[in-house]
């Protein structure tokens, strides 16, 4: 669903303000710009297109920012905004992985990495990190799924 005009203008400002002060430094600003960007968002939020991104975005932030347990949390929330089906599962995956491989759960990343690269090769890992890739490789050789 589309949201409003004016909200939309208000969610991008805060968004805005939010990439700059991460850009300074200022984790702590941006945060709190990006969850007034979230919170301007109605009830349900999922039902609007920016929940997608914004969730999305705030799951890179936390991981890029290694507050892991708030990027966990918004991986659920992402999972809520984006519904099931092959695409979301598949960036929904990816992105479990990365949060996991950089907290240093290798385990819990492969349990999202491995199945993503034996189900499509390396085509979820094109234009991330190699490291993902090469982590994937490594542990699908090794991986038994339970």
């Amino acid at each position: 669903m589309k949201l409003p005009d004016d909200l939309t203008k208000e969610v991008y400002a805060y968004g805005a303000a939010g990439r700059e002060a991460w850009k300074k430094g200022d984790i702590a600003d941006a945060e709190v710009n990006f969850t007034k960007a979230w919170e301007t968002l109605p009830e349900p939020r999922e039902q609007y297109d920016l929940a997608q991104s914004m969730a999305r975005g705030f799951v890179v932030f936390c991981r890029d920012t290694k507050q892991f347990d708030k990027a966990v949390h918004w991986l659920a929330e992402m999972r809520r905004a984006y519904g099931a089906g092959t695409g979301p599962d598949l960036t929904i995956g990816f992105l479990s992985g990365t949060v996991y491989f950089e907290s240093g759960n290798l385990e819990k990343s492969a349990e999202f990495f491995v199945p993503l690269y034996n189900q499509f090769g390396s085509r979820p890992f094109s234009g991330e990190d190699r490291k993902y890739l090469e982590f994937a490789k490594r542990a699908a050789k090794g991986y038994k799924k339970e």
